[in-house]
């Protein structure tokens, strides 16, 4: 990196979002052939178009699932093998918000997806502003001038990405529409988008407790304030669109559990680990517990 740069990606998805059934048929192929995406034959194997292919080996390094190394190929990371292995047509809505939580936090891969969630107001908004609030956050972060339809591209994919207007003809069944809208973060009415706090119902406490351990992990800390897990930088509240009162449920939820301990007295509002396991132990722990 440059000094004074900062990496940031607007494209690459070859303006496709992401569609149902990409990341099994992905990983499958990668553990078959790490090469899969470097060779001519790659549509006819994977069944799809070569622009699909390059989608598809984009969104799959933005979820974080591969890693490509020169002269080997692509090698999946520890959450592509975990799905693989228990969730491997991600229908756990578990699984969903942890490839949410990947994706958004992956600033240098899927930079609009950050700025959508952690520096975007959207309410009421029509695709025209959301495109101007994103393509100032990029310029501001990137510190230059970006191409304006490359940008635009990318605020159309991302608004696909999670939602999609309940029109009289929608079908929560089509294949083209992405898993993630399923998550009920962005909403679309009238051509006008707003973000949402999800149905609740469909959040486990142990997504919330993946994103402490996460948390803990990167801060190198035991302890964190309640405020940083509500607005900070891929805070908590910013990633799932979540009030305060909703965070502060999970945590308390949390903490029934033995993991945390809630100290809110004298204004302290501090959050203290009382678990030894790491972010990946957490998924594993979840899934082995919900077979």
């Amino acid at each position: 990196m440059v000094e004074g740069k900062v990496l940031y990606r607007i494209s690459g998805h070859e303006k496709f979002a992401l569609r149902e059934g990409w990341i099994s048929k992905g990983v499958l192929a990668i553990e078959n052939n790490p090469r899969i995406f470097l060779q001519p034959d790659a549509p006819e194997t994977l069944g799809v178009g070569s622009n699909m292919v390059k989608s598809m080996r984009y969104w799959l390094k933005a979820f974080d699932l591969i890693e490509e190394r020169a002269g080997i190929g692509a090698e999946l990371k520890p959450l592509a093998k975990c799905i693989k292995a228990h969730d491997f047509y991600c229908q756990d809505m578990f699984t969903l918000w942890l490839l949410h939580s990947r994706l958004v936090k992956n600033i240098n891969y899927a930079t609009s997806y950050y700025m959508l969630f952690n520096n975007l107001e959207v309410e009421d908004n029509t695709k025209e502003q959301v495109e101007h609030a994103l393509i100032y956050e990029l310029e501001k972060y990137a510190g230059a001038t970006i191409k304006k339809h490359t940008a635009k591209d990318d605020v159309t994919v991302v608004l696909q990405m999670y939602s999609k207007e309940r029109s009289e003809d929608y079908d929560p069944e089509d294949k083209n529409v992405s898993p993630l809208t399923s998550l009920g973060l962005l909403m679309q009415s009238k051509g006008k988008y707003t973000k949402k706090q999800p149905d609740l119902s469909k959040l486990s406490e142990w997504v919330i407790l993946y994103e402490l351990a996460d948390t803990f992990e990167k801060i190198n800390s035991d302890s964190v304030s309640i405020d940083a897990l509500y607005n900070g930088k891929n805070a908590i509240g910013n990633i799932y669109n979540l009030t305060r009162v909703a965070l502060n449920d999970y945590l308390d939820r949390i903490s029934n559990m033995s993991y945390i301990k809630v100290d809110r007295t004298a204004g302290l509002d501090m959050v203290y680990r009382l678990f030894s396991e790491s972010a990946d132990e957490i998924i594993e722990k979840y899934y082995e517990g919900h077979r």
